[in-house]
């Protein structure tokens, strides 16, 4: 396998942070929260302190998470919701 060109990395980094803020921006509009996707930090805290989600927004953003990536969080797989980027690195490692 060749090694990654500095454009083939350049074009993994885009398309990561496409991805980590398409999922800022659907967790900030599903969940109805004010502030803007730019704030938020990808690796702020999804509870407590960061987002201040809780269990029923848990459960938003699964059904969120289901669609629109066609991956399943179950319940043993509360890693995925550490931060942001914990959430991309979950789907990513899922996606078919």
């Amino acid at each position: 396998m060749p090694a990654a060109t500095f454009e083939d990395i350049r074009s993994q980094a885009e398309a990561r942070l496409e991805k980590n803020t398409k999922i800022k921006t659907m967790i900030i509009e599903r969940l109805g929260l004010d502030v803007e996707p730019a704030v938020v930090s990808d690796n702020q805290p999804l509870f407590g302190r960061g987002l201040e989600m809780d269990s029923l927004d848990t459960l938003e953003i699964v059904v969120m998470v289901n669609n629109e990536f066609d991956v399943l969080i179950s319940d043993d797989d509360f890693e995925a919701f550490g931060s942001i980027n914990a959430l991309v690195d979950f789907v990513e490692a899922r996606e078919a």
